[in-house]
Formats: C-alpha cells, sequence, structure tokens
C-alpha cells in the first residue's frame, strides 16, 4: 500500500536553518510540498528567494516557490521597531566576520525563478480555496504572508489542517529583552495567525535551543566529501562562529538549528520532550513590543490557542536531522 503524503506549504525566510529545514522536507519522502512561500526576514526577501531556488536546485527538486512580501505589516512605521532589531552579523576576537544568514547561500546562482505573475498572500488564498485535501503549514519566518491571506480571505481556513509555527518564547528570546525574531518583525501578523482558529503547534526558542549542531556532527557533513555534505558543514560552521561570539548559549560550540525542529516534530513528535497547551498572545508596541506571553495559570477564562513545545530530545534532533539529510547521497 502507498503511503499517503502530508501536504505542506512551507514559509521561509531563507538564510541558514531555513536552508536545512527546506532540505529535511524535500528528502523526507512522508511530505508532499505544495509550495514554497519566501518573506522578509532574515534578510530581505530578494535574498531568501533566491536562497530558496538555489537549495532546491541543491537537491534536484522541482517545487514552486512564491515570492511574499518584502516589508511586514505594520512593522516598518514604527521605527523604535527598527532601533532595537539586532544585527545578524558580528565581528569575533580574531577580526573575523560572523554571520547567522548570508545575504546569497554559499551555492551556484539559481537558474530556475520564483512563480511569475503571482505573491504568496494571493497564491495562499488561491490555493488554499481550491484544495481538495487539507495542507499542514509550516512558518519559520515572519507570519506577513498568511496574515495578509487570512484577513483576506478567512474562508482559507476550511483547508488547513496545521500551522506548525518556529515563533516566540517562553523563558528564551533573542532579538530583544522580551521578543523572539521571527516574532519582533512582525507582531501584528503573529497575533493575527495565533487567533485564525487554526490547531496550532509552536516551537519557541525554549525548544529550538535544544535543537543543536555541534562540531561533531560538522565533522559528520565534511566527511561525506559531497556538494550537500560541504555545504551543511559550512552553514553549521557558520552558525558556531556565530552564536559563540554574537549570542553565547547555555554551553559553547552549539548551533541551534531552529526551524528543522518543525519538520522533526512532524515525522516524529517524540522529538519533543515537553508540551502545553495553553493560551499565547503577543504584545504589540511598548517595551515588550513582540512578547509572546504564555498564560500558565492552571486555571484561566482565555481560550487556549497553541500547542507549546517546551524542550527538545537533542540526541534525536542530531540523529535525525543526519540521517535525513543523508539520502542526498543517493541523488
Amino acid at each position: 500500500m502507498e503511503l499517503k503524503k502530508r501536504k505542506l506549504i512551507l514559509d521561509v525566510d531563507t538564510g541558514s536553518d531555513d536552508a536545512l529545514a527546506i532540505m529535511s522536507a524535500v528528502l523526507s519522502p512522508e511530505f508532499e510540498i505544495v509550495g514554497i512561500c519566501t518573506v522578509n526576514g532574515n534578510r530581505p526577501v530578494e535574498y531568501t528567494t533566491e536562497n530558496t531556488l538555489r537549495v532546491l536546485e541543491l537537491l534536484k527538486a522541482d517545487i514552486p516557490v512564491i515570492r511574499g512580501c518584502a516589508t511586514p505589516i505594520t512593522a516598518t512605521l514604527d521605527p523604535l521597531r527598527k532601533m532595537r532589531q539586532r544585527s545578524n552579523d558580528g565581528v569575533n576576537e580574531e577580526g573575523k566576520e560572523v554571520t547567522y544568514h548570508t545575504e546569497y547561500l554559499p551555492l551556484p546562482p539559481a537558474t530556475k525563478k520564483a512563480v511569475p505573475g503571482t505573491n504568496a498572500v494571493c497564491w495562499y488564498i488561491d490555493t488554499l480555496m481550491k484544495a481538495e485535501e487539507k495542507i499542514t503549514l509550516v512558518m519559520v519566518g515572519p507570519l506577513t504572508n498568511f496574515a495578509l491571506a487570512y484577513r483576506a480571505e478567512p474562508e482559507i481556513m476550511k483547508n488547513v489542517e496545521e500551522i506548525i509555527l518556529m515563533s516566540g518564547g517562553h523563558d528564551q528570546r533573542n532579538s530583544t529583552a522580551a521578543s523572539e525574531y521571527n516574532v519582533f518583525i512582525d507582531p501584528e501578523a503573529t497575533a493575527i495567525v495565533l487567533n485564525c482558529g487554526a490547531k496550532i503547534t509552536m516551537m519557541p526558542l525554549d525548544a529550538t535551543h535544544k535543537a543543536n549542531m555541534r562540531p561533531c556532527h560538522e565533522a559528520v557533513f565534511v566527511s561525506w566529501k559531497n556538494p550537500v555534505g560541504d555545504f551543511v558543514a559550512a552553514e553549521i560552521r557558520g552558525r558556531l562562529d556565530a552564536y559563540n561570539t554574537m549570542q553565547p548559549l547555555h554551553e559553547p560550540d552549539i548551533a541551534p538549528i531552529h526551524d528543522a525542529l518543525c519538520i522533526m516534530y512532524l515525522l516524529d513528535p517524540s522529538v519533543i520532550t515537553k508540551m502545553k497547551h495553553m493560551r499565547c498572545d503577543v504584545i504589540c508596541g511598548g517595551m515588550a513590543d513582540g512578547m509572546t506571553l504564555f498564560d500558565t495559570r492552571h486555571f484561566n477564562d482565555a481560550p487556549k490557542n497553541v500547542y507549546v513545545c517546551l524542550d527538545t530530545d537533542e540526541e534525536k534532533f542530531a540523529s535525525m536531522l543526519i540521517d535525513i539529510l543523508s539520502r542526498s547521497k543517493d541523488l
């Protein structure tokens, strides 16, 4: 009996960890990827679109890429948000430039282009309204594209099976003292999506800071001596250097691959070791701008709207990621 594939739409701001999430989804026979939407986030949308196309060509995958929103819904109207935003770039103690996400991924320029004559907002509406089966949305960047699509046509929710987000933080933050990057870039979009009525599973920093690659894993990819192994090793090395320099975590020489955790969870939910169903709201404006506010009270009168993943089996995550990416050896 042929395996029934789960239909996915990915929404990405492709830099390093998005790239590994895309690769993991493409290389998993459990999924049929309907399309990949791009958005402004880690880098401007022209870079995230080109990077997405480059990753697909590395894997010889023919999947539609749809260019999305170049700016957040309202965030650019508030100059304080830009002032508070953390940079992707820094300089280490040796004077070497480091970054979480290069403008262009170190892959050959794409020969294909994004789908012409449309944009991610319109494509979401058209695709979901016409879908014959429900589709799972995996959104690992700012949520601008889908928030605008939902506001324009709420009926699209009838064909959404589940929404998986890499967003937010409960005890962990990175963009400001209050906020995680994807939410901070477009808090209003996050607030819209969290209240769209779908089943939502969120991977906040509390879980993704345990979804790590280490130098020992970098060495595994180097040992493959092929284009995929070289690319993944280089991205891990870049992230290790960037985290050590700009965002030291609970131990040195670890690099979270935040976005790939969403794919691992869909393949094997046991990679998440702690989850709670609770209420999450987003603070828009003020000192706590972009904060995901989780209601952890045992009793409350607010409807629960998100399943929040709070801890990860680090060894399982790393093992799964290496195993899935190793399938590229057969390409």
